[in-house]
């Protein structure tokens, strides 16, 4: 069966000695012309990167163990007189026999002797007890010194959050993110939010060699403030057995500034590989 064609729908060359090409219908010649009014395709958008350290000194950085923080971040100085000096925030799980499926936290209390009654049963329940030689109080938390019978000696800060302070039973430090508690500190402000998240940074994981704070910085809206520490953390063969990983982190305290709960987020900003060859620091190719 065949098909009509409408006879504009056909275009025939005719070969003349005069004519090298012929069009169709009037067509313009068979090529197009760009419209000179279109705007170029945009260019994709790249997220800014959030710290001023490139890929090598950020290496240089973990290998070496130092710096862990960067300027002006919160420190504390340790006592002096004792070898070793050990600091920990009582959990209820130092004084209760707590479900492991329950959430773990910091305990707090306003009432001086209840704090002490936790750390002296927290130290009877250790194999080897602290011995009660110095109390101090802060207007963040309580704390009881200890020292422990061993050699070298031992030096134990027991603390309590202050409940007018922070209050942690919302947080669940199994998990690497969710609700933090409640920070009580009124009128509440940025720089309360970025003096607890640096102080909580210091009883984490991150706290260890293999991983540096590259940057503290902060935001605020109308209704909330946040608080962002960039972590970077080493993981040992992460991309291959000659290749290191390298994390960038973003590890994010929000709170409301109405009601003061917190919220811990963790997203990874960026990762890179790395390796140490012979003490310096290399990043790996590909």
């Amino acid at each position: 069966m065949s098909s009509y064609v409408h006879p504009r729908s056909v275009c025939i060359a005719v070969l003349a000695a005069s004519i090298a090409t012929s069009s169709c219908g009037g067509g313009g010649g068979g090529t197009s012309t760009p419209n000179a009014s279109a705007p170029p395709p945009a260019a994709p958008i790249v997220p800014a990167r959030p710290v001023s350290q490139g890929n090598l000194e950020i290496a240089e950085t973990l290998y070496a163990g130092a710096p862990r923080t960067p300027a002006g971040f919160y420190t504390e100085v340790a006592p002096t007189g004792h070898e070793f000096v050990s600091t920990e925030h009582l959990k209820n799980s130092d004084v209760d026999a707590a479900s492991p499926s329950e959430p773990l936290y910091e305990l707090c209390t306003d009432d001086w002797n209840q704090a002490l009654a936790w750390s002296e049963l927290a130290a009877q329940d250790e194999s080897n007890y602290s011995d009660l030689v110095e109390t101090n109080d802060d207007s963040r938390y309580f704390e009881f010194g200890r020292t422990r019978a061993s050699e070298p000696e031992f030096y134990v800060r027991d603390r309590v959050f202050k409940c007018s302070y922070v209050d942690r039973a919302t947080a669940d430090l199994s998990v690497p993110e969710g609700p933090a508690g409640l920070l009580n500190v009124r009128p509440l402000s940025a720089s309360d939010l970025r003096t607890l998240s640096e102080y909580l940074w210091s009883f984490t994981t991150y706290n260890n060699f293999g991983s540096s704070v590259l940057k503290s910085s902060g935001a605020s809206s109308e209704d909330s403030f946040s608080h962002s520490l960039y972590i970077a953390s080493l993981t040992r063969d992460g991309i291959s057995s000659e290749c290191d990983r390298i994390d960038v982190l973003e590890w994010r305290h929000t709170v409301d500034a109405a009601s003061g709960a917190l919220t811990l987020d963790v997203e990874t900003a960026f990762s890179f590989g790395a390796k140490d060859n012979g003490g310096a620091a290399e990043l790996c190719s590909g």
